[in-house]
């Protein structure tokens, strides 16, 4: 099982939590670019623009997955603390089974390397975001919430994975 977020606060050293917002995006019309800019904006100047685009790529990633995926109503989360930031995507969605959690090429099992055709499904659009998620962040995890589950991945500030 992937760790919690609370999990990941305790094993990397983020420090003390310096800002926390939530945003409810149910209702918004084009949530994932709203949530882009959002984040650039509340994170110009706390931390590097390496660690910024990292942030920007998982929240992408993890709300696009939380819409096409488990339905209904999806918030955001964005924690700054003092050595890091964490971003956490809840969703009605209840499967918090172990997800990859390791970096690894999907395509390493298919057939002559063909691509695409890795697990039978289409890796050349669909799924690398939870791959793209574990090169990115220091840490990531799954956990259940009330109404579903929610995934949060963490940035320590000592450095962007770009």
């Amino acid at each position: 099982m992937p760790p919690t977020a609370a999990d990941l606060i305790r094993e990397l050293p983020m420090g003390q939590l310096v800002d926390h917002q939530f945003f409810a995006l149910t209702s918004m019309e084009e949530p994932l670019a709203w949530a882009r800019s959002t984040v650039r904006r509340l994170l110009h100047g706390q931390t590097d623009q390496g660690q910024i685009d990292d942030a920007v790529l998982v929240v992408t990633e993890l709300l696009t997955n939380a819409i096409r995926h488990a339905g209904g109503p999806v918030s955001l989360t964005l924690d700054r603390f003092e050595k890091g930031v964490t971003v956490g995507v809840t969703d009605r969605g209840r499967d918090v089974a172990a997800l990859p959690a390791d970096v690894v090429c999907p395509l390493a099992n298919s057939p002559k390397g063909t691509p695409g055709e890795a697990g039978g499904g289409d890796l050349t659009t669909n799924g690398r975001g939870l791959f793209l998620v574990a090169a990115f962040a220091s840490g990531w995890g799954v956990e259940p919430a009330r109404d579903g589950k929610v995934v949060t991945a963490a940035f320590c500030s000592s450095g962007s994975a770009a």
